[in-house]
């Protein structure tokens, strides 16, 4: 297979996705690529060193890396690096563009500087160590500020694409239909009104002021028109210390007592707060459910707690990804030929 595209998996994402890299070349394969297996390319050398060693030269053809930066198997930081070094490798050998597909961006909160912080901008590094790693393109499932870190990555030969956050996805999971979907924060505002609409529900997108690091508070502003019975599902990207969620709870309790209130949230990485949070919101009948993606790697053994496999329903939109931005890559190269 001299044209065929190459998948090469990471052993964190094996580990984190055991047998799910099947869905992804099945994907390509319906999209019209022939697909090379490269399974498990990077390891360790006897003294711990990574160790990166492409099975077949590579030969100018497209390269489409698969990793998991933030499960259980590898830390992010060392997962970043075996994404980083196996890009390296397969460009050092000719490859031709080369694509990561990671499910959840590590460090994709650290987008922007904070006022009274002096910490580095990591999605910006991030941007500038993918690129120099010879990274053309890198595709992660949606994770709330695509706007942000598109900007950061955008440079030449290289750019940031990101999948659907699967909340439509994880709605249909849900035991009981909703009648009203919830923004717990402004940012979120905008997406939640867009799947509403295409769903014919309403919304309402509530006021969070955030306290301090795991703390915030969040209140329903008076104009909204928020049903007070029925089914209201909090509609959020990511939870990792489950403040942003309690505090939404909080406040549609407040408001309407006779609520019944789930959660679908695309990313979960829950801190030891995050899971103590969660299992008393289950415990006290504060959330009827909450509906979350295995993206972050993470099975959270929390009562109440959902998971939904992420990559049947989002490889054939990496394929499609992969494929115009392969084909662009192409394009341009030819022209600077």
């Amino acid at each position: 297979m001299t044209d065929a595209t190459i998948v090469a998996t990471c052993r964190a994402f094996t580990e984190d996705f055991p047998d799910q890299e099947s869905h992804l070349v099945d994907a390509l394969t319906r999209h019209g690529h022939d697909v090379d297996l490269h399974h498990r390319v990077d390891g360790h050398f006897p003294d711990g060193e990574l160790c990166v060693d492409v099975p077949a030269h590579p030969r100018g053809r497209p390269v489409l890396i698969v990793q998991s930066l933030t499960g259980p198997a590898q830390s992010p930081d060392a997962a970043i690096v075996s994404l980083l070094a196996t890009a390296r490798a397969y460009r050092d050998h000719g490859a031709g563009s080369i694509c990561g597909f990671v499910p959840h961006l590590a460090y994709a909160r650290h987008d922007r500087l904070v006022p009274g912080q002096r910490r580095p901008l990591f999605a910006r590094l991030l941007a500038d160590l993918a690129a120099a790693a010879g990274l053309n393109h890198l595709i992660a499932i949606a994770s709330g500020a695509e706007d942000q870190l598109g900007a950061l990555f955008h440079r030449p030969g290289l750019s940031l694409v990101a999948a659907q956050p699967l909340h439509r996805h994880l709605l249909e999971r849900l035991d009981t239909p909703p009648t009203c979907l919830v923004a717990p924060d402004t940012g979120g505002h905008p997406h939640v009104r867009r799947l509403g609409a295409a769903l014919g529900l309403p919304t309402v997108g509530l006021v969070k002021r955030r306290l301090g690091p795991d703390e915030v508070r969040t209140v329903v502003p008076q104009v909204a028109a928020m049903p007070r019975t029925g089914h209201a599902v909090v509609v959020d990207d990511l939870v990792t210390s489950a403040g942003t969620l309690v505090a939404a709870v909080a406040a549609l309790r407040t408001y309407a007592p006779e609520l019944r209130i789930s959660a679908v949230v695309t990313h979960l990485r829950p801190t030891g707060t995050g899971l103590r949070r969660l299992d008393h919101l289950h415990r006290s009948g504060g959330l009827a459910g909450l509906y979350v993606t295995d993206s972050a790697g993470h099975r959270a053994g929390v009562r109440g707690v959902t998971v939904v496999d992420a990559l049947p329903e989002v490889a054939d939109e990496v394929a499609a990804v992969y494929g115009t931005e392969s084909a662009s890559w192409r394009r341009v190269h030819a022209r600077s030929l």
